[in-house]
């Protein structure tokens, strides 16, 4: 059988805060060109450099002559540059998320939530005119994949196609990480007890400040944030009600993430909404006992095997912490539990569930 030609969207990797949805393009791409069936070649703007940090493209990428916003708005404003002839004739093209390119062929379109209609100041104006720019470009896909239940019934009640929409929930995967950094993160902050961590992009949706007000119900205990900064989010103001009991890390490389959730005793992750929710995921895999956000995707992603509680309430946030940093047996329960859960969640097995959609694209 010949393998199934895809030109991917990889312009995720530059941008300036690329978050989950740029991990979950490189992760899938690199579980894609591992299959004999398929020939992935990447698709970016005009860049003068790779991308900055760790997500680089592991596929040979061709770069349109068009810088990236100049590209995003002629893709959605003028309907070209079509990149079939970019790419040298793809059988298909996948838009891997956030912008649609124009295709004369088959179109597969990922879209990881719709954030922005459920809360409108999540986002900037900007934001949102290109997030509602993209979802209606992503109407012409023949297939549309998202990685959650949750999202699947928001683009439903936006008006897509059920038939044409399939859930491929992402893939974690675990790195080699120094056995001696995980003690030595703690001790460079002193961190000589158990303490909560918190990983991600500090943006309105994530709720930290409700996490923050939960740890000031539990006396003494430290909680860590790693991850960048984003829209609206000042690491001092939200973490200040803290004091010396907040330890704000900021981004860090793939290993020291990893690290950083091997030492913790406890992730807590209350977003309020998510596509899917990595950090969830990653922790399960790391053995680190999770507490997340009741009645969202990370509800679906944690599968039971993590502690769900209404994430509006710092109350109930701070007994379900509390609780699996007293009860040592309900702590293990839940690290072995994530453990089983998070070795079902692998890229190898979203690129399986990939490439039927290709196939169901294609009409094979």
């Amino acid at each position: 059988m010949t393998a199934i030609r895809v030109a991917y969207l990889l312009e995720q990797c530059w941008h300036p805060v690329p978050g989950g949805t740029a991990v979950a393009a490189v992760g899938l791409a690199r579980a894609l060109a591992d299959r004999p069936d398929i020939e992935l070649v990447g698709l970016a703007a005009r860049h003068r450099a790779p991308p900055s940090g760790e997500l680089q493209p592991t596929v040979p990428v061709v770069h349109s002559a068009l810088p990236r916003a100049a590209l995003y708005e002629a893709w959605h404003r003028l309907g070209r540059p079509v990149v079939d002839r970019l790419v040298g004739r793809p059988d298909l093209v996948h838009a891997s998320g956030g912008a649609v390119p124009v295709t004369a062929g088959p179109l597969v379109a990922t879209i990881y939530d719709l954030s922005w209609r459920h809360r409108p100041d999540w986002t900037t104006r900007r934001g949102r005119r290109l997030a509602e720019s993209w979802l209606n470009d992503a109407r012409r896909a023949d297939r549309v994949v998202c990685p959650s239940e949750a999202t699947r019934r928001d683009l439903a009640v936006a008006g897509f196609d059920e038939n044409r929409l399939t859930v491929v929930p992402l893939g974690v995967e675990l790195c080699d990480v120094d056995p001696d950094r995980p003690a030595a993160l703690r001790s460079a902050r002193g961190l000589d007890g158990p303490f909560v961590l918190w990983v991600g992009t500090l943006e309105p949706r994530k709720n930290l400040p409700v996490l923050v007000q939960a740890m000031q119900q539990i006396p003494g205990v430290p909680l860590v944030v790693v991850g960048p900064t984003g829209w609206r989010a000042d690491p001092k103001a939200i973490l200040g009600p803290l004091g010396d009991l907040a330890h704000f890390v900021g981004p860090v490389g793939e290993a020291d993430k990893q690290a950083w959730y091997a030492a913790a005793d406890v992730f807590c992750y209350p977003s309020l909404l998510e596509g899917f929710g990595l950090p969830v995921a990653e922790a399960m895999a790391r053995g680190t006992p999770v507490v997340t956000a009741a009645g969202t995707a990370t509800e679906e992603v944690a599968a039971g095997a993590a502690l769900v509680v209404d994430p509006t309430d710092p109350v109930a946030l701070a007994d379900a912490i509390a609780s699996v940093l007293a009860d040592q047996g309900l702590s293990a329960r839940l690290a072995e539990a994530g453990r089983r859960r998070a070795a079902e969640l692998t890229w190898s097995n979203a690129a399986r569930a990939m490439a039927e959609v290709y196939l169901e694209a294609l009409g094979r």
